[in-house]
């Protein structure tokens, strides 16, 4: 679009400087055979017509014509109508048929500066003829009958070739511009019929929520009858969080300045079941304003699926808990017998501990992620400090970073705020990037950092100077079972939960968990929390009572 933009004006002003060049010719010739040779200031006339002859033809150089004199359509004209201005004052008088060349600017500035530009060059027309009505440096210029008459009729002439020419350069462009409009009423159809052929629902919508496209998907997700054109986004799809209740949609678009995807909302459906959406938002920044193209998709079915799923994983997880710390427990005393086993059998046993300890931590996982999914994990909301809860996580971790030769580090930013949350959360997601930053770095340290976050809200980072993460693999990081190709991440063990139940708890207090790494140069890991964290629904009462007790304890 910008550059066909770009080409009209381009051709606009090589017609404009066409034109132009067309009536200096014109003028040139009028002048040249009207005027008479005996007179006083023939000599400067012919002179003057010289030099305009030489600069049109100076309009014939590509080198001249890049400059900013020629390339202006302003200066084009400003200098045309100084020229003849300069020329009726050689003349002598302003009352003379030579005033006809005015009306040549007249009509040029007009059809290409409209109204404002006939004005300005009228006006400035009119104190020209008014100074040389006053100022008579030269003897002014009679002409006969039949000059004037020749003179009169190529003035017509030269304004009707000039009329004619604009006329032309109309008639072009408005056939241009109704084959410019039937391509894109094409590109359109084509475009509408390739979107109504999809089974998602797309959508296009301006930056104040109205819909500007949609196909057929889309009218029957939304159950709206008509033409969805115009139509307010939030009332179309009344989408809500499962947690938080009615969400409006125009806020979640004015939060997608990069794309963004939401598989956390759910909305009613035609027959009143409720439906859950896997929704991709793409902001598409235009010259006045941004739109936003919306593709939703039912994903019920499959969100039926992960869910029992997850229960099933929740009850397996539940069932192995009670075996696995019986079998833990039966390893780690035999083990302090250790001497009294040969070799090969204390070898296996320390192998048969290891691998309970390692699977434990799975179910450990499993359980911790589906109570977190299930809101069952106990909600109490407090004033967390984070300089309390930095000493805590560095006196837990600080043994583990000087058995592997690392140093870990806290730095707590000035005017760091108190947040209402909940400590168990924060503190579970933090662990978790803690326990990734030790794993996964050889040399160096990590450090543990608290900020100001926005509107009083707090960001924990955990800084490490391990192996990096690639820039394909942070788009996954907090996928469910996600694990890196990376050999150096294959080295260790792990589940490929962690991440992901970090993902799960920081939602749970309306926080947000981000990654910044490059491949080889360590990795920082973000989680901001802010000042109050919204819970769910059905603790609503609870945390109303809690806030409550909190405000009169302050």
């Amino acid at each position: 679009m910008k550059h066909t933009a770009h080409h009209e004006l381009a051709r606009r002003e090589a017609d404009y400087e066409q034109i132009t060049r067309q009536i200096r010719w014109l003028a040139i010739v009028i002048i040249f055979v009207t005027f008479p040779l005996n007179q006083p200031q023939s000599l400067l006339v012919y002179g003057f017509l010289v030099l305009t002859a030489l600069y049109n033809l100076s309009r014939y150089m590509p080198a001249l014509i890049r400059t900013r004199l020629y390339a202006s359509r302003v200066m084009m004209l400003t200098l045309d109508n100084v020229v003849v201005a300069i020329f009726l004052l050689l003349v002598g008088q302003a009352s003379t048929p030579y005033s006809g060349l005015l009306i040549l600017m007249l009509i040029a500035a007009t059809y290409w500066f409209g109204i404002r530009g006939m004005l300005v060059v009228l006006v400035s027309q009119a104190l020209v003829v008014a100074g040389i009505s006053v100022v008579h440096p030269f003897q002014p210029l009679v002409l006969g009958p039949s000059r004037v008459a020749a003179l009169s009729a190529l003035i017509l002439l030269a304004i009707g070739l000039l009329v004619e020419r604009l006329t032309h350069v109309e008639r072009h462009e408005r056939l241009a511009f109704e084959s410019l409009s039937d391509e894109n009423q094409t590109e359109r159809d084509q475009l509408l019929a390739l979107v109504n052929s999809l089974h998602d629902a797309i959508l296009v919508v301006d930056a104040k929520g109205r819909v500007v496209l949609s196909n057929a998907a889309a009218q029957e997700l939304s159950g709206a009858q008509g033409n969805l054109h115009g139509r307010d986004i939030s009332r179309l799809l009344p989408v809500r969080h499962r947690a938080r209740g009615r969400v409006q949609f125009l806020s979640i678009l004015k939060d997608s300045s990069t794309p963004q995807r939401r598989r956390d909302l759910t909305m009613a459906g035609v027959d009143g079941r409720d439906l859950d959406l896997d929704i991709t938002i793409t902001p598409i920044k235009n010259l006045k304003d941004t739109n936003y193209i919306i593709v939703c998709n039912d994903i019920t079915k499959e969100k039926s699926l992960d869910q029992q799923r997850e229960e099933f994983i929740a009850i397996a997880s539940h069932e192995l808990r009670t075996p696995l710390t019986i079998v833990e427990a039966a390893l780690s005393t035999a083990l302090l017998s250790r001497a009294s086993f040969s070799p090969p059998i204390t070898t296996m046993l320390d192998q048969a501990h290891r691998n309970t300890v390692f699977l434990a931590g799975i179910v450990k996982d499993l359980t911790t992620l589906s109570q977190a999914q299930n809101d069952n994990i106990p909600i109490q909301l407090a004033p967390v400090n984070p300089r309390t809860l930095l000493d805590q996580l560095v006196k837990d971790f600080t043994p583990q970073a000087k058995g592997k030769g690392l140093s870990f580090t806290r730095l707590l930013m000035p005017d760091t705020p108190s947040v209402l949350s909940t400590e168990h959360h924060i503190h579970e997601i933090l662990q978790n990037y803690i326990s990734n930053a030790l794993k996964y770095t050889k040399e160096g340290g990590v450090q543990l950092k608290a900020e100001p976050g926005r509107n009083g809200g707090v960001v924990f980072a955990i800084q490490d100077s391990g192996i990096g993460i690639s820039a394909g693999d942070q788009r996954h990081l907090f996928t469910k079972f996600y694990r890196s190709e990376n050999y150096r991440t294959r080295e260790t063990g792990g589940t490929g939960l962690g991440l992901y139940l970090c993902l799960e708890l920081a939602e749970r207090i309306n926080g947000r968990v981000w990654c910044k790494s490059t491949l080889n140069h360590g990795s920082t890991f973000y989680l901001e929390v802010p000042p109050f964290s919204r819970l769910q629904r059905d603790h609503a009462k609870v945390v109303e009572a809690e806030v409550s007790t909190l405000i009169d304890q302050l």
